[in-house]
């Protein structure tokens, strides 16, 4: 039987029943077909692996642009501030503290693929860490990523509008969407009391259901202080008796204490200085 080439087809399927070998046209090589005796044509059992990866990429891409468009549905309203939204690697303000939490976060972005742990990032108010975790969402953002920022106590509030009777978003919506994405940010966690609300029904059975996904946390609370905020709500009751989210957060992050001055209160000062 003589071999040939079949020439500008996608086809599986020769139209000439003698045709032994297809050729892909995206990585230019040759597959020989099997002959399927009930079609009385040649036919290839295995698609070439460049056409599978093409494939891979256009399902993972409509999934992808499935699961933002969810997502931005149940955070129609942006609660990302200003100026988090033009955060960067680049326009962020190196000081004395700062450089082991912003080669972290570099880091993370550089191995995201790869990697098995988020960050979480604690320190005094002011000092970048809002900033560094806002700059990694966006560089994988960019990356096509789906990627989430939350300022918690909003994300609070937004879970609270769902007690109103015209809302079109549940707390089952709130949780699934924080749950599905590539990446979770949680911002400022630890501001405010915790409420039994706010453990059970949206911090746990968001950070439960992401076991195995990554999630970047920033608080201004100390890891002892953080124990103690998921432990017990602002009246003093229980809410974490066996401590399984607090356990659940450190097995899921790499800790990087930020120990830069507040860039706020820098500020702050040289205003009043210059206003002398």
């Amino acid at each position: 039987m003589q071999k040939q080439s079949v020439r500008n087809t996608t086809s599986l399927f020769a139209d000439d029943p003698h045709e032994g070998t297809y050729c892909c046209l995206g990585c230019k090589k040759e597959i020989k077909r099997t002959y399927v005796p009930f079609i009385k044509k040649y036919g290839i059992s295995t698609a070439c692996p460049c056409v599978v990866a093409e494939r891979e990429r256009e399902q993972l891409e409509s999934d992808r642009r499935y699961r933002k468009g969810k997502m931005e549905r149940v955070f129609s309203r942006s609660i990302m501030n200003d100026n988090l939204k033009q955060a960067t690697f680049q326009n962020f303000i190196k000081r004395e503290g700062t450089e082991s939490v912003l080669s972290a976060f570099k880091e993370f972005v550089r191995t995201y693929e790869s990697r098995k742990t988020g960050i979480l990032a604690y320190g005094p108010p002011g000092n970048g860490k809002s900033h560094l975790a806002a700059s990694a969402h966006h560089t994988l953002d960019h990356q096509g990523y789906v990627c989430l920022f939350l300022d918690f106590p909003q994300l609070v509030e937004i879970a609270k509008g769902t007690f109103k009777n015209h809302s079109k978003v549940s707390i089952t919506d709130i949780v699934s969407a924080a749950v599905s994405c590539d990446l979770l940010t949680l911002d400022e966690l630890g501001a405010g009391s915790l409420t039994e609300f706010e453990y059970k029904d949206l911090l746990f059975p968001i950070l439960n259901g992401r076991q195995g996904k990554l999630t970047n946390f920033t608080t201004n609370l100390n890891l002892e202080q953080l124990e103690m905020w998921l432990y017990k709500d602002k009246s003093g009751n229980v809410l974490d008796e066996q401590g399984r989210l607090f356990d659940r957060i450190l097995g899921s992050v790499d800790i990087y204490e930020n120990k830069g001055t507040s860039k706020r209160r820098e500020d702050a000062l040289k205003r009043l200085n210059e206003g002398q």
